[in-house]
């Protein structure tokens, strides 16, 4: 049995909107990994989408309390186990507008 943690049906028009701008930026690609779909920057990590949310790779501690402070979340959680990293809820378009230049920052820290 495959666990899931992306719902593509539910997070079309998040993914869409995400697609319109990362994919245009330099060696960027993605692609479905461990149920998540994954944005990389060459073969760096750059952020991956879960259902309702986004995870950012590798933010530094200021950022991450930031994102945090701002809109909450939870850690990820994979196959039982919870890790260092955090879920930044997404409910619409316009939240991952909000996280971009987080987005962006760590983008351009990937490389």
């Amino acid at each position: 049995m495959r666990i899931k943690y992306f719902d593509e049906a539910k997070m079309a028009e998040i993914q869409e909107a995400l697609d319109s701008e990362v994919l245009k930026w330099k060696d960027v690609v993605s692609r479905p990994m461990m149920g998540c779909l994954c944005y990389f920057r060459k073969r760096k990590f750059i952020c991956f989408l879960v259902t309702d949310g986004i995870v950012l790779m590798k933010l530094s501690d200021k950022d991450q309390a930031m994102l945090k402070g701002k809109f909450g979340g939870k850690p990820f959680e994979m196959a039982g186990q919870t890790g260092r990293m955090w879920v930044t809820p997404l409910k619409s378009a316009r939240d991952l507008e909000l996280v971009m230049p987080f987005v962006r920052k760590r983008y351009d820290e990937a490389l």
